[in-house]
């Protein structure tokens, strides 16, 4: 039994199952009326997909979460596309997914949001789902997972370019290494 598991993790290892593991980093809850969105720092269109939201009237207020000046200028995009400034929480705390969460439930809570849309990049979201889920526990606050549009991430579905598969490796680390440090 030992040896077949050492053979299917060597294998994966040779052959990763790329289009697989890219499938696996993404999480896509369907968009619905909620109390807030967050935007995490990061890809620039992320804060562009949670001011599409909320000018479709999916929300009434967004966080921008991200250390700073990330946050603000995440902030200053959105305005630019028709989010009113007012609108806008800036948490400028975090500086990784983690913190994300964490400065970001603390303005959820403040605020008494029951609900929110968490808005992050495709290959960003399963490691996001996780870590979110879990500081969130026992709040009663619901939350969904809806990866912005991203131009540049497995365009293919097949996960072919060396970019793409530079993203899902370190994402995939990434993810491992949150699940050993945060469970």
């Amino acid at each position: 039994m030992f040896g077949l598991l050492l053979l299917i993790v060597f294998v994966v290892l040779v052959y990763p199952p790329w289009p697989w593991l890219a499938k696996l980093l993404v999480v896509s809850d369907q968009p619905e009326a909620v109390d807030v969105l967050i935007a995490l720092s990061g890809d620039s269109e992320r804060e562009l997909y949670a001011a599409e939201l909320y000018l479709l009237g999916l929300a009434p207020k967004i966080i921008m979460s991200g250390c700073r000046p990330g946050a603000q200028k995440m902030a200053e995009r959105a305005v630019g596309r028709g989010v009113k400034r007012q609108d806008i929480f800036i948490e400028d705390k975090s500086e990784n997914t983690y913190e994300n969460a964490v400065y970001s439930k603390e303005i959820v809570l403040q605020q008494n949001f029951k609900s929110a849309v968490v808005v992050t990049s495709p290959y960003h979201m399963r490691r996001t789902k996780l870590v979110f889920e879990r500081v969130f526990r026992n709040t009663g606050v619901k939350l969904l997972f809806c990866p912005a549009r991203s131009p540049d991430f497995n365009v293919d579905g097949q996960c072919k370019s060396e970019t793409d598969r530079r993203i899902v490796r370190r994402e995939c680390i990434k993810l491992f290494y949150y699940w050993l440090r945060y469970w």
